[in-house]
């Protein structure tokens, strides 16, 4: 097993259920993440995120690898859509209960050496989940 290229862990004031509806939920990601995903969330099933006002409009997308909700999710994520030509990466979410409420981490590996995508989510995982932590803890999603 590869070490993880890139990780970041979060304390979020809510529930494990709480996050698992934000990252699961078109409706939710598009306010945090500017990206409306879809999915039916079983193993092998195809995740998309499209853009909010263009929901024809494919961001970016994957396959889900495996789901324990609301613990655990895996998929790849393949930047094609953009026009970025490297082999998918895998992102890792993982939920656990925690003191401040749950601690979540993404773990973002697969990367080749020279991948175009690692810097880009290096500055983009940052923002997205500093975004859903207010949004979830401000009690937008009710």
């Amino acid at each position: 097993m590869s070490k993880p290229e890139f990780v970041y862990v979060i304390y979020i004031g809510a529930p494990k259920q709480k996050i698992w509806t934000a990252i699961t939920t078109g409706e939710h990601t598009k306010t945090f993440w500017k990206r409306y995903v879809k999915s039916d969330w079983k193993v092998g099933s195809r995740v998309e995120f499209m853009y909010p006002d263009d929901q024809a409009k494919l961001s970016h997308d994957g396959e889900v690898l495996e789901i324990d909700p609301p613990n655990r999710l895996v998929m790849t994520f393949d930047l094609k859509p953009e026009g970025i030509d490297e082999a998918p990466s895998r992102v890792t979410y993982e939920l656990e209960e925690h003191e401040l409420g749950t601690k979540f981490t993404v773990i973002h590996e697969g990367f080749p050496p020279d991948s175009k995508v690692l810097p880009g989510i290096s500055n983009g995982w940052p923002r997205i989940l500093s975004s859903m932590k207010s949004y979830i803890e401000s009690g937008k999603l009710g």
